[in-house]
């Protein structure tokens, strides 16, 4: 599983942010659709793989969670939703919280946790409740959602500093073969350079493979800065984990003659002297996903 809910708080955490999370207790997320026990996987800094729940005891009766793979197949070649409902679950808006909500002394979430954002894994009977819209911390799963429904990207979003209500509108990909200066803030993305990241105290660079070309070579390529000169040592870790971690299965993924790319998504400012660049000052504001970007006719659906 790509996500799962921490037991004490409410809160559904991305598997990657078991990369930032000290100490991760192994027994204290839930699967989201059922409440079934998920344990944290591959996590460690030894590991090669992402980290992943898994429910190795199973999921629960009726979990969609389950289902979400043969979903996803499904979506990536046709709608999957319709006028009423959507069959799935997915992250509906972006909330950014300076602090983890704290766990009360019997394990529910406290004050700290919004209004209508914390569910229980199931009911006073045991039946599971299904969160249908839920919040994401970081953009990833937003991104995981983009790129798994393409068909179905009228579902309904909202970013704080966006002006758009559908992912359809709130994510703009960047000129493949211009520099173009934006007006207005948009959740970005671009594939990323095979080069390696430039890093030192202050920030961390990275080039992208869209911008502005000359006799088939790209000569002014978008670039993305991360300004962490204050973020924490395990926050730069976890960005730049990420980062060199994608770029390596992007490169694995192209060798093997695959249609995947390794995809930046980022929300930051673009330099007001140079537009080739963009700032970005959250670490939750930023993440790299090799996936097939599939571009469907519009409308999509009718």
């Amino acid at each position: 599983m790509e996500s799962a809910r921490d037991k004490h708080t409410g809160e559904i955490v991305d598997a990657e942010q078991l990369w930032i999370i000290n100490p991760v207790d192994p027994l204290g997320y839930e699967c989201r659709g059922c409440g079934a026990q998920a344990t944290p996987c591959s996590y460690r800094p030894e590991n090669k793989v992402r980290p992943y729940f898994s429910a190795k005891n199973g999921h629960n009766s009726g979990c969609d969670v389950e289902g979400a793979v043969e979903l996803v197949k499904r979506a990536r070649k046709q709608p999957v939703s319709t006028f009423e409902s959507f069959p799935g679950s997915f992250p509906n808006r972006l909330v950014l919280r300076d602090t983890r909500p704290v766990a009360g002394s019997n394990g529910t979430p406290t004050a700290a946790t919004s209004a209508g954002e914390w569910r229980t894994g199931s009911d006073s009977s045991g039946e599971a409740r299904r969160d249908r819209h839920w919040a994401a911390q970081t953009i990833r799963p937003i991104c995981r959602t983009f790129l798994n429904f393409p068909y179905d990207r009228d579902l309904p979003l909202a970013v704080p500093g966006i002006a758009a209500d559908t992912y359809l509108r709130v994510f703009r990909s960047l000129k493949s073969d211009q520099i173009v200066q934006y007006p207005e803030p948009r959740l970005f993305y671009a594939p990323i350079s095979w080069k390696a990241s430039i890093a030192d105290d202050d920030q961390m660079e990275i080039e992208l493979s869209y911008g502005e070309w000359k006799e088939r070579k790209l000569i002014r390529p978008y670039r993305v800065r991360m300004d962490w000169k204050d973020w924490s040592s395990a926050k730069r870790n976890y960005v730049s984990r990420e980062i060199e971690t994608a770029r390596s299965e992007y490169i694995t993924a192209k060798k093997r003659g695959d249609k995947e790319k390794g995809w930046l998504f980022f929300i930051g400012k673009q330099d007001e002297i140079d537009p080739t660049l963009f700032h970005i000052d959250d670490h939750r504001l930023v993440c790299c996903v090799v996936a097939e970007m599939i571009y469907p006719p519009w409308p999509a659906k009718h």
